[in-house]
């Protein structure tokens, strides 16, 4: 996709910074996710202030909307569409720093410590997402197709299984407090998937099939 936009020549150093910061928002959210799940399912002290980890990532998002807004005045007609395409990641990617902030504030809701099989599984489904911000990142660095489908596919996979074990929840004899934590949990971790599944979007589809990315794959 970025080579349709770009063709044989180079972005812009003002789009190419842009791209740099939605990566650094991204590898700050995969922080904030990994110490909210180690306070949420394995118990351990929240080590951390989230609140402060994701001002970081929202000072991305306006570092790239002022890039954008400063390349486009200058040279509107440059990376125009390219442009328009980073202003949807970055605002998928600041949502993504929203939710893993938000994953870690339920910790607070639980009165008893996180255990058994409903934690297992929902460690398990985490488990899944972990790994595709990297990949999800390569993707729209390296405007890797395959890349960005693989991220793309394994959120339509989790989806199912997260909506599945939120039933389970549902129809299980856990504590009022609990059901709600779990089940709060994984509607979490499927909003952070579909906001990696977007991003990657960006990479195999046109501008006005961006955030349906797996229609067609």
């Amino acid at each position: 996709m970025f080579q349709q936009l770009f063709g044989s020549g180079k972005r812009s150093t003002l789009v190419e910074a842009a791209f740099e910061d939605v990566s650094t928002m991204l590898r700050q959210s995969a922080k904030m996710l990994d110490h909210s799940l180690s306070a949420l399912l394995d118990n351990e002290e929240l080590q951390v202030d989230l609140d402060h980890m994701d001002d970081v990532v929202d000072d991305g998002e306006r570092m790239v909307r002022r890039t954008i807004l400063e390349h486009l005045t200058v040279n509107p007609r440059q990376d125009l569409v390219a442009s328009l395409i980073l202003v949807s990641m970055v605002q998928d990617a600041e949502r993504i720093g929203d939710f893993s902030r938000g994953l870690g504030e339920l910790v607070s809701l639980a009165r008893s410590p996180r255990e058994g099989l409903a934690a297992d599984e929902l460690k398990s489904l985490a488990a899944r997402i972990r790994p595709l911000f990297e990949v999800c990142e390569e993707a729209f660095r390296q405007d890797d197709s395959e890349m960005a489908a693989t991220v793309i596919i394994q959120h339509a996979e989790l989806k199912k299984a997260l909506v599945d074990y939120t039933k389970k929840v549902a129809a299980s004899d856990l504590s009022a407090d609990m059901a709600i934590v779990y089940a709060s949990g994984a509607r979490i971790l499927r909003r952070i998937s579909a906001h990696l599944s977007n991003i990657a979007s960006t990479v195999v589809q046109p501008y006005d099939r961006i955030r349906h990315g797996d229609e067609d794959l």
